[in-house]
């Protein structure tokens, strides 16, 4: 029999929105992140427990898709399962964020990476003790996050350099503070003020230590959507993430 999927429950504070007076992209990121942290511990794989085993969990992948925008005072419903293992590598995850009214604010998907800390390699999650239990026939967003490739016009529109304050336990930037970098970026587009984000697909290619330096590199838009790499501003040929910003039209 099934596990239930447990729903954890957040309010929308101040410090979590936008001029707009909405939910920033970063924190539904930083509540879909602490959700799953909550899961693992529930079900007996959390952080601490699979460090002291020489393991750790990494993000590589992430789609979100917006109904809506919650604004200052509303809560969020968040709940994530693993639906699914691929390629004998790549654990899937989904996501559901619902209001008080169980409409269905938001959806996800994302896939991660069991990390040998020895090695620094992925290892088969099968083959681990920290396999959770998987829901094949739950899924919020179906399809399979592929890479991005580069666009035509490349242009540097911001430069961000890793501080103390983007560095989390892993010892580099967190990984909802690229949605702060891009939508930093992005804000500088007049055009694109005044339109609704409806979606969001990263890439975590490699982290970002402190201190280094990212060039937020913006290609040619399609099909409403806009295109952001972040590539190491010494070494061009590494990037450290790729991101896809889907926008509603005006």
């Amino acid at each position: 029999m099934e596990k239930e999927i447990e729903e954890y429950i957040f309010p929308v504070r101040f410090s979590d929105c936008d001029p707009r007076s909405r939910l920033r992209i970063s924190a539904f990121l930083d509540f879909m992140e602490e959700t799953a942290i909550l899961d693992a511990e529930k079900n007996g794989y959390g952080i601490w427990k699979m460090v002291q085993n020489g393991y750790t969990s990494v993000i590589s992948r992430l789609k979100l898709r917006i109904n809506h925008f919650p604004r200052w005072g509303e809560k969020l419903h968040v709940s994530t399962w693993t639906k699914s293992i691929f390629n004998h590598k790549v654990l899937l995850r989904d996501y559901s964020i619902l209001d008080d009214n169980f409409h269905i604010i938001a959806e996800a998907t994302s896939s991660w990476l069991l990390v040998n800390l020895k090695t620094g390699r992925a290892e088969d999650p099968e083959q681990s003790p920290f396999l959770p239990e998987l829901y094949p026939e739950k899924n919020a967003i179906s399809e399979n996050l592929e890479l991005l490739e580069a666009r035509e016009n490349p242009q540097i529109i911001l430069q961000k350099t890793a501080y103390y304050s983007d560095i989390d336990m892993n010892r580099h930037v967190n990984n909802c503070r690229y949605a702060d970098w891009v939508f930093d970026a992005l804000a500088l587009d007049p055009e694109l003020k005044n339109r609704e984000v409806r979606s969001i697909q990263f890439n975590y290619i490699a982290g970002i230590a402190p201190g280094e330096t990212v060039n937020l590199i913006r290609f040619e838009n399609s099909n409403h959507h806009a295109f952001i790499f972040g590539v190491n501003a010494n070494d061009p040929q590494k990037v450290h993430f790729q991101a896809r910003i889907g926008i509603a039209g005006n």
